[in-house]
């Protein structure tokens, strides 16, 4: 049997890892090639140039020939999308010409990704949501200015009047709440939850709502929950999706408000690795689901992404500590706001695991700087400026 499997994305070190716990045989392509991902793919990793915050995704085609060429000669048994396609759906078009698609249909991923289809599907079905504005410049304070198809919070920046405007760029309210998300399987109109997330925020002043993790949440109210549940069961009947996807949400005490849906599997797949997660999002895309709920022990954990403050130099022999992933195969360099590396940790509540996760990202920041500052720079740099949760 073929065990190879393509993934593609933004980054997918989790989904490798994923597939090769499960005994598979991933082939990743994604802006970074780190360390881990190197290693759950055995060295079958490419790295895309990245432009900002997107691979090179003109050059996607040659990299799969190349993976093929040099890896994976028999070819693909599937291909599986990662984060950072929404806004290129004719990318899953090109996936599709090399390997077998193992995702939510095309037409799940434009339904999400444009907002008119995407907000239109949400009023049909009943899931609240905030308002919005697609094409009007909404009169004002406390408006958003979000770009259709964005990923990791990097399309997301308070609206101001006479601010640029580009095009895919709509309004939405600001509303209150925490953010929070749910992690399901779905295949032939059915959907099973996985798990409860607290997506994590790493904000700064041109980007507040810059992705900064994720964590298990263990404190959902039941209400919220099964609010959620709901419209998840309402979108799997409308729409598509095949295997794993998230759907991102607000939470004010048990009212839901309904934000965006990530028909692929999500970053939060990393807090389940006893699961077996990889297999079950191929048997969802294959039509089956498991049994409901999906039973798992865990304690809460998560993973909070590492951002350079100020330009980094990181040597070759850094020793970095074991609760880090997404690490330079090498000496790098990170410029101001480049992610640097994740760090992952457990606790034994959500609350408690959100004062670890911000001690150690702030002790690990400070020690990459001393790395890098001479004496001068340490003595006036500024204490505190990472705010990841």
């Amino acid at each position: 049997m073929n065990k190879y499997f393509l993934l593609v994305g933004v980054t997918v070190r989790a989904l490798a890892q994923a597939a090769a716990r499960a005994g598979y045989a991933p082939c990743a392509i994604d802006g970074f090639a780190d360390r881990d991902t190197l290693a759950a793919c055995a060295g079958r990793a490419l790295r895309l140039p990245m432009r900002g915050a997107t691979p090179d995704w003109p050059r996607l085609d040659e990299a799969i020939c190349d993976m093929r060429r040099h890896y994976a000669r028999r070819g693909f048994a599937g291909a599986v999308a990662g984060g950072g396609l929404e806004a290129c759906p004719e990318l899953l078009d090109l996936l599709a010409e090399h390997a077998p698609p193992t995702n939510a249909a095309k037409a799940a991923v434009l339904a999400a990704a444009t907002p008119a289809r995407w907000f239109a599907l949400l009023d049909e079905i009943g899931a609240p949501h905030p308002k919005v504005s697609l094409r009007d410049t909404p009169k004002g304070p406390g408006w958003l200015v979000k770009r259709a198809g964005g990923t990791g919070g990097l399309h997301v920046r308070p609206w101001r009047r006479g601010a640029a405007r580009a095009p895919g760029d709509y309004f939405q309210q600001r509303a209150p709440g925490r953010p929070a998300s749910a992690l399901f399987l779905a295949a032939d109109g059915e959907a099973r939850i996985v798990g409860w997330q607290r997506p994590l925020v790493a904000p700064t002043a041109a980007l507040p709502y810059r992705y900064g993790g994720v964590v298990c949440d263990d404190a959902l109210p039941i209400r919220a929950k099964a609010s959620i549940a709901a419209v998840i069961e309402r979108l799997a009947r409308r729409l598509p999706l095949r295997g794993l996807a998230g759907l991102d949400c607000l939470i004010d005490g048990e009212a839901v408000q309904v934000l965006e849906l990530n028909p692929r599997p999500t970053a939060s797949i990393a807090l389940y690795p006893a699961l077996n997660l990889f297999s079950l999002h191929l048997e969802a895309c294959a039509g089956r689901l498991p049994d409901a709920p999906l039973l798992h022990d865990w304690r809460p954990c998560g993973e909070a992404v590492l951002y350079a403050a100020t330009p980094l130099a990181v040597p070759a022999d850094f020793r970095w500590p074991p609760h880090c992933a997404d690490l330079p195969t090498g000496a790098a360099e990170f410029a101001p706001g480049e992610p640097v590396c994740s760090l992952r940790c457990s606790a034994d509540s959500t609350q408690a695991l959100l004062t670890k996760l911000q001690r150690r990202t702030m002790a690990l920041s400070s020690k990459l700087e001393d790395t890098h500052d001479t004496e001068s720079q340490r003595a006036g740099r500024a204490a505190g400026r990472l705010a990841v949760c």
